[in-house]
Order: C-alpha cells, then structure tokens, then sequence
C-alpha cells in the first residue's frame, strides 16, 4: 500500500493521517507542501509494530511493551542508524508511532510519516468525505473506515533523556 510517489490518508488511533514511505525523500517533499508545512515542523513516524520500531529507533530496556496499545501515545527516541536522515526530522530524536489498527499495519514495510491529515492549523480529519474534500485526488484513501470517532490528540513523551518526560 505505501508505495514510493503516493501519499495515503488513514485511519490511526486519533484520526485520519498521511501517510508515505520515509525513505521516499521526493514524496515527502509533496506531503509537506500538500499540508502547507513550515519548514521548521517536522513528521513524526509509524511502524508496523514493537520489532520494527527497535529497528529503527533506540529502545529503552524498561520501555513498557503496552506503551502504544494502551492509548494513543507517541514516542520521541533515538533513531538507530537504520532510519534515513532527511530535514523532515531531527538527527537526535524522532517522534514514532506504532500502528495499532492490524489492517494499516499489516501494509507498513517501512517506517511512514504519520502525520496528521489537515492543513497545518486546522482540525483533524475524522471522515473519508472531509478528505476528498480538503486533497481530491491528491491522496489514496483507504477507505474501510468510512468514519472516525472524534478522540483526542496523542500523548507525546520524550525517552531520550534518563527519564521519561511527558510533553503532552
């Protein structure tokens, strides 16, 4: 599903998201020009699951396994050397995502952007209609879930220093 040239809307544990292969470097490019990003904001990251997030970020030994399971939560890690550089994330830390909806998940070979699918300082999307409204044809929908319940954004803790830190 996440080819490389094609940007995809789907269903997360909040909203609807976007979605392209992190190491598409002329995709993520379109992304953020499709969102009206400012260059200074970056995309946080989703993988398929814990195993693949070891592969590409730096986990603690004590990280809790249910961390992401147990409610919408991203974490800013260290990425290992696996992870592409590119200026749509820090060199230091990288926000990630582990996909917790077993139909996307199965369809992530790669890390992708899972960054939220409104223009930048809009609400978040919870519809398939609101996205054919705001990117026509400009994005592939996955279209099991027609409709979204409204939920809150993710809780955002930093793992890159010798605690924990909540930050949202």
């Amino acid at each position: 599903m996440f080819d490389f040239g094609k940007i995809w809307a789907f269903p997360t544990d909040t909203s609807f998201g976007l979605g392209v292969r992190a190491d598409d470097f002329s995709t993520l490019e379109k992304l953020a020009k499709l969102k009206k990003r400012k260059s200074e904001q970056k995309f946080s990251l989703m993988v398929r699951d814990f195993e693949m997030l070891k592969n590409f970020a730096e986990v603690p030994a004590d990280f809790p396994e249910n961390f992401f399971t147990e409610k919408p939560r991203t974490a800013i890690l260290k990425p290992t050397q696996n992870l592409p550089k590119s200026k749509f994330w820090p060199e230091d830390s990288v926000a990630f995502r582990v996909c917790t909806i077993p139909e996307i998940a199965e369809k992530i070979s790669f890390p992708i952007t899972a960054t939220s699918a409104n223009l930048s300082g809009d609400l978040p999307i919870f519809s398939t209609k609101k996205l054919r409204e705001n990117f026509g044809d400009r994005v592939q929908i996955f279209e099991k879930f027609p409709e979204l319940p409204e939920r809150s954004a993710s809780e955002i803790w930093d793992f890159t220093e010798s605690r924990p830190k909540r930050l949202r």
